[in-house]
């Protein structure tokens, strides 16, 4: 029994568990050595690797507990800030933030977490957020984290509207981009034959994510900043009936601020938080997000899934020009591939 299978059994029981005294109970090094038929002092040797490569944290209750770090992120939402824990209930008692839960968070991401977190908690309608990074770092995916913080914070009602709109679906027809995102009054355009409500109006009291913010056009930042300055805009084809909302505004962007934007836009969000392409992010991290696509897959296909080293290995080398989200539509072709190759064999 090596280190990778107990903790593999690991993540398994806790996904399952409940966290009081009696379930938790089986994570000592007595309990795991005998449930696995195993010496004690094996399973007490990886289990302190584990924790020497942080990727267990030690309950130091009558006995000692072992539990997996990412499995009580993932399954029971605790931010887990440091390695030992003087009993299961200071454990449980740290802050539930689903930012936390990221993988970097305490890493590469560190620094951008806390700006974002900053932007999403400020009064009013918060700071307008622009997320840059290339394609597939997880801009969205954040974006929608931080609209989940901001109601577990109780910033925003569990009501309250996650919409997201993508600037390159309208880059063609400028007139269309601007009246989606501000709406229309009846007769503004050709076929424009009643009065629709655009999205601003329609995330009042939430967060609009606009990704791909590069793509508006000029016409459109302007009516967009003057949003963001006074909480007002008019829809397109109107111009004295000034409507107001409350909106916090994420966006997104690949490309470079000073060439496709309003110097007047740009000056008009004051936090600009880079994401890291996962190259730049270490190997730790790289390695969480592969095993975290892998358990993912297994979830999907109500199966277990046994993990070639070499497979670990080129992945951890692998050039991904998609970033995180080429890591993710890798390792599902991967798994796709092995699901064939064994249902086949079974008949």
């Amino acid at each position: 029994m090596n280190k990778e299978s107990i903790f593999r059994q690991l993540e398994l029981r806790l996904a399952g568990c409940s966290l009081t005294a009696d379930a938790l109970s089986a994570f000592s090094a007595m309990a795991i050595a005998d449930s696995l038929r195993q010496k004690r002092s094996i399973i007490s040797h990886h289990l302190n690797n584990l924790h020497r490569e942080q990727r267990v944290v030690k309950v130091n209750s009558r006995p000692v507990l072992f539990l997996p770090v990412e499995a009580l992120r993932r399954h029971h939402r605790l931010a887990v800030r440091q390695g030992d824990y003087a009993s299961i209930q200071a454990l449980c008692a740290e802050r539930q933030d689903s930012l936390e839960l990221l993988i970097g968070a305490q890493g590469s991401l560190q620094e951008s977490l806390r700006q974002c977190k900053a932007a999403i908690s400020y009064p009013g309608a918060g700071l307008p957020l622009l997320l840059r990074g290339p394609t597939g770092t997880g801009k969205s995916f954040l974006a929608r984290q931080l609209w989940q913080y901001a109601i577990e914070q109780g910033i925003l009602p569990p009501e309250a509207p996650f919409t997201v709109f993508n600037c390159a679906e309208y880059a063609n027809n400028p007139e269309l981009l601007t009246s989606k995102l501000f709406g229309h009054a009846k007769g503004a355009f050709t076929g424009a034959d009643r009065a629709v409500s655009g999205l601003i109006e329609t995330s009042n009291g939430g967060v609009l994510f606009i990704d791909e913010v590069h793509r508006l056009p000029p016409e459109g930042q302007e009516k967009l900043f003057h949003f963001m300055d006074n909480g007002t805009w008019c829809r397109l084809g109107e111009s004295s009936d000034e409507r107001s909302a409350t909106v916090r505004l994420i966006f997104a962007s690949t490309e470079d601020l000073e060439k496709h934007f309003l110097a007047t836009f740009i000056r008009r969000i004051p936090v600009i938080v880079k994401i890291l392409p996962i190259a730049e992010r270490g190997q730790y991290e790289r390695l969480a997000f592969i095993h975290h696509f892998f358990r993912r897959e297994a979830q999907r296909l109500h199966h277990d899934l046994s993990l070639d080293s070499e497979i670990i290995s080129q992945l951890m080398q692998e050039t991904l020009e998609g970033n995180v989200g080429g890591l993710e539509n890798l390792i599902r072709n991967i798994c796709a591939s092995a699901w064939k190759v064994a249902f086949f064999r079974e008949f």
